[in-house]
């Protein structure tokens, strides 16, 4: 992606749709040639995979989080060159958030100025002197959600600043009136802010991180938040849960992705290809007895179901495996014994679309112990490379640590003193 110029400078809506069109025909296609059938709208691709997608970014999101780094730095360093610039031929007398109309403004600043919703967003007033802040206009609150204080009954005092909420004398807070004007939580809020004895400046920081310096990631993660425009509220069982989970099992990328696919209906079962509008036959070619659906190509058909009968996985009537996919699926990740032995149903889901794949292609048929025992060694190669990578990290670490720290080490069989300056002596 353009990064440098996406910093800088607000894409066009045709340019960022054809660098979407790019990247998912991209995704979707099977050889980089053809276009490749797009099994899930690109707009549900890229939410979070916490949230069923699978974290592509959305670059109008991405550039207007990079575009208010630009404006953060603005209010952050107002003495740089590249302030003083701005502040000299476009807001004298403000600040880059105030909606000052501009006369032929470039196209640059009119870049960045339009990142000013995301920044009032996750903008938030810290206390110093308090002159500056408005009481009842401006987030100073820190609560949980960004906002400005909630008043106890009918607001006598529109124009209240922070500085009167504190005594002239020792620049403490006057707990009488806040228990007069706020009430029970916002006090209690208030009272947690420290104050200063000195004329410490307001400050500006940003909500979402702790530091309170605004970051590219959290910027983004806050334009995210209501991706869907529709405003439609989902009815139903909620799957997130389910997909996120498929990110969290001990398999490799390629299978948590298959298991992704499995429970978003990106495979290309018959049934799945029918209902895209293809004129095919919707019943299984395996044991033509029902439509082939995901469930039934992972459970139900006979071969899969003496797959799961003769595996370690434990089987019971009307619970596993049973009509509904998800249920299934939630079985697998969250019901099964502790025991090494279940962690291969990644590897037998895998084969097991395999083994339907030989057969619609090649009229190849799989023995179910045959599938059992290639999951089986899948699995535990997996499981054996995994943990010599863990002792493998362990051991460099331990040396690294032993080198820097001036002691002894073992060099080609024999102790030899080290170095503190990390050198072999």
């Amino acid at each position: 992606m353009p990064m440098h110029v996406m910093s800088c400078f607000r894409l066009p809506k045709g340019v960022t749709n054809k660098l979407f069109s790019a990247v998912s025909n991209f995704w979707w296609s099977i050889n980089g040639q053809t276009r490749g059938m797009h099994w899930l709208a690109w707009k549900k691709l890229c939410r979070h995979k916490r949230d069923g997608g699978l974290g592509f970014r959305v670059l109008e999101d991405f550039n207007t989080a990079l575009l208010r780094k630009q404006l953060w730095r603005l209010l952050d360093n107002p003495e740089s060159l590249f302030s003083r610039v701005f502040k000299g031929r476009y807001y004298r007398n403000a600040t880059p958030l105030d909606p000052i109309k501009s006369y032929s403004p470039s196209y640059g600043w009119q870049s960045i100025v339009s990142a000013r919703p995301l920044v009032n967003k996750g903008l938030i007033k810290r206390v110093g002197s308090g002159i500056s802040i408005s009481v009842w206009d401006d987030p100073w609150i820190p609560a949980s959600r960004l906002r400005p204080t909630k008043g106890n009954g009918i607001n006598f005092y529109p124009y209240l600043r922070v500085r009167d909420l504190m005594t002239p004398e020792k620049s403490t807070w006057n707990l009488p009136l806040l228990n007069k004007l706020f009430d029970t939580l916002d006090v209690s809020l208030i009272m947690g802010i420290p104050t200063s004895h000195f004329d410490k400046p307001d400050s500006m920081g940003w909500f979402f991180i702790k530091t309170g310096r605004y970051t590219v990631k959290s910027g983004y993660m806050v334009a995210q938040e209501n991706p869907d425009d529709d405003g439609m509220v989902p009815f139903g069982p909620d799957i997130r849960c389910l997909q996120a989970q498929a990110w969290k099992i001990s398999c490799t990328q390629k299978l948590q992705h298959f298991m992704w696919q499995i429970l978003t209906g990106c495979i290309s079962v018959r049934a799945r290809l029918r209902a895209r509008g293809m004129q095919i036959d919707p019943q299984c070619m395996r044991c033509g007895m029902a439509a082939e659906t995901i469930n039934h190509m992972v459970f139900e058909c006979p071969p899969a179901l003496q797959v799961w009968a003769l595996s370690p996985i434990p089987t019971a009537i009307n619970r596993f495996p049973i009509e509904g996919l998800f249920t299934n699926m939630a079985y697998l990740f969250w019901n099964l014994p502790n025991d090494d032995r279940m962690r291969m149903y990644p590897w037998l889901i895998w084969f097991i679309w395999k083994a339907r794949n030989d057969k619609v292609f090649s009229n190849g048929d799989w023995d179910p112990n045959e599938i059992i025992s290639h999951a089986a060694a899948e699995a535990s190669a997996w499981t054996m490379a995994q943990t010599r990578q863990t002792s493998v990290r362990t051991i460099s670490t331990a040396m690294v640590d032993t080198i820097r720290s001036g002691d002894r080490c073992q060099v080609d069989g024999s102790w030899k003193e080290t170095d503190p300056r990390g050198g072999l002596g």
